[in-house]
């Protein structure tokens, strides 16, 4: 049984430090490639993932291939997870 809370609130920190030290104002990374994967597996991840999408704080570029194949985008939005809007 996965911990929805505590994955969420791993891939929102994660994907905030990501953000904040990125040298372009949308960086992208593949799914493999994030540590809140560990926490629940990647299918897991990819549900959380397709919410954040909804909430526009991320945007999935492949999402017609392979979960474990997605390249997430992250947008400005991601910004009001920091600043408490989210």
């Amino acid at each position: 049984m996965c911990d929805f809370e505590t994955l969420h609130y791993n891939l929102k920190d994660e994907l905030l430090n990501i953000y904040k030290e990125a040298d372009m104002p949308q960086p992208t990374i593949k799914i493999t490639s994030l540590k809140s994967g560990k926490v629940c597996g990647l299918a897991n991840l990819a549900k959380l993932i397709l919410y954040f999408e909804r909430e526009g704080y991320l945007v999935v570029l492949n999402k017609d291939e392979d979960y474990r194949e997605w390249e997430i985008q992250i947008e400005a939005g991601i910004l009001d997870l920091m600043f408490g809007y989210g």
